[in-house]
């Protein structure tokens, strides 16, 4: 094939997700939701006017996997845009839109359900030929395992968290080694995409995702991805973008998410992938999306003779305009009271939404000192005491001999006996 077919590769859109958002009361939407579906919407139309032949939508799709109506009909409405501009797409099942009970449809079953024209719904592991302006693409499809669906109750019965994260380990293993040799039995001139919803070995995560990965999430090997039969790795669940095989092919690439979900993805950059396909690999080019709203993190060492007047200082030259904005400052115990949190909140206000105020206060030894004893016993507060000061260590099972009396004294004033 000589016309290279161009792709947008996307993933991990999460409408739904609420946090610092609120209810816009012209439309009765909630404003996180509005920025995500504005995010996306972006992205599509940077796609389109790059000229793309497919879309690849790498799973989840909503935050929860029993999505509001709402959450359904805006994330629609996007994908709509796509296919009203004859472009086909992709939906992969990740693990936010799979139901928790076998049995139960995931949350775009629907798009299926209704045959909806140009929108193709995959959710288990097979391969499937789609049809482009620009000739056939075929789809490896890897969505999420969830144990109950993907081992035996009597197979992981007894096991260990460990035991069961090896078993499904295994489990993705097997299933990319079947869909390498289904492509390869095809022994066609067909491009292939593998995509792919779980944890690769070595991705890094976004700092959101840091929070909640645990021991028990299995994590798929880079080698069970780089087969030849696949000339592009689309994968989604990691929402920092990143390719695992940088310098060779497959490339194996996580799009990461179109917008921002909290302050520890602050600095991500965040957008889609414009992939140029052919049969034996392909380029790539990420795209970032400026519209999403800034998390705009302030902090300020503010211990000073004028500690507001440094702090104003730092927030009068930041962009608050349609901003979330978090404020952190760093006081003297002895110069908080100079603080006025009044005249900061006033100076924040163009913010769109400020979440918090935090203020860290700096003590000196003696304070530190003074602070911990106070919440010790005697006994305790003498121990941590003879521990700061050199010159006592060495005699404190003296001391503490000595002091033995005045505790009890202390003890039997306390209890009245």
């Amino acid at each position: 094939m000589s016309q290279a077919i161009r792709v947008m590769h996307f993933a991990d859109t999460h409408f739904g997700v609420e946090l610092y958002g609120r209810l816009d009361p012209e439309t009765g939407l909630n404003t996180r939701l509005k920025d995500f579906k504005l995010s996306l919407l972006k992205a599509v139309d940077l796609a389109l006017d790059a000229g793309i032949h497919l879309a690849v939508f790498a799973g989840d799709a909503y935050k929860t996997r029993d999505p509001r109506q709402t959450d359904q009909r805006e994330f629609a409405d996007c994908i709509r845009r796509l296919t009203d501009n004859g472009v086909p797409v992709v939906l992969l099942v990740g693990n936010h839109d799979m139901p928790a009970i076998r049995g139960r449809a995931h949350a775009v079953e629907i798009y299926r359900t209704l045959g909806v024209t140009n929108v193709h719904v995959m959710s288990k592991p097979e391969t499937s030929v789609i049809s482009t302006a620009a000739g056939p693409v075929r789809i490896a499809a890897m969505p999420y395992l969830i144990k109950g669906y993907s081992i035996a109750r009597e197979e992981f019965t007894g096991k260990t968290l460990d035991e069961t994260r090896r078993m499904l380990e295994a489990k993705y293993i097997d299933y990319l080694g079947f869909l390498a040799e289904e492509v390869e039995a095809a022994n066609d001139d067909i491009p292939t995409i593998l995509m792919g919803h779980f944890w690769v070995t070595g991705a890094k995560l976004s700092s959101w995702q840091q929070g909640y990965f645990n021991v028990g999430e299995p994590q798929v090997p880079v080698s069970a991805l780089t087969d030849p039969a696949f000339d592009y790795v689309a994968l989604g669940h990691i929402h920092k973008h990143q390719d695992l095989n940088k310098h060779g092919q497959p490339h194996v690439v996580y799009a990461g998410s179109p917008d921002r979900i909290d302050f520890g993805e602050k600095d991500e950059k965040k957008g889609f992938v414009l992939v140029e396909l052919k049969k034996g690999g392909a380029d790539y080019e990420f795209i970032e999306v400026q519209e999403g709203r800034p998390l705009l993190e302030i902090e300020v060492d503010a211990d000073c003779e004028e500690p507001t007047e440094k702090i104003l200082a730092e927030i009068k030259r930041r962009p608050l305009r349609n901003a979330i904005v978090k404020l952190t400052y760093t006081v003297s115990h002895e110069r908080q009271s100079l603080v006025r949190e009044r005249d900061i909140r006033e100076a924040l206000s163009p913010a769109f939404m400020v979440v918090a105020i935090n203020r860290k206060v700096r003590r000196d030894a003696a304070t530190r000192s003074r602070l911990l004893t106070e919440s010790k016993s005697p006994r305790e507060a003498l121990e941590l005491y003879i521990e700061t000061k050199d010159t006592l260590k060495p005699r404190k099972d003296l001391l503490l001999k000595y002091a033995e009396p005045l505790f009890r004294e202390l003890q039997e004033e306390e209890t009245g006996m």
